[in-house]
């Protein structure tokens, strides 16, 4: 993992905006075809983006003191 802090390439709402446009080109392309596959990609890279926001808007699970696990 990475030590430097995300810095997203776009805004939240940017990004579902571009999400709904390559979900669309990819929907418009042959199955299987090349112009599929970018399409396929590109949502796949604006999802990781997207899963980055979800990812620093839920706070990570309590972690107990080690002295208190005997409790």
């Amino acid at each position: 993992m990475s030590d430097k802090a995300f810095t997203p390439r776009a805004d939240r709402a940017t990004l579902m905006r571009e999400h709904a446009a390559a979900r669309a080109q990819r929907a418009a392309a042959p199955a299987g075809s090349p112009e599929w596959r970018a399409a396929a990609a590109e949502v796949a890279a604006i999802e990781v983006e997207l899963a980055k926001f979800e990812a620093l808007r839920v706070p990570p699970a309590r972690i107990a003191r080690p002295e208190a696990k005997g409790k």
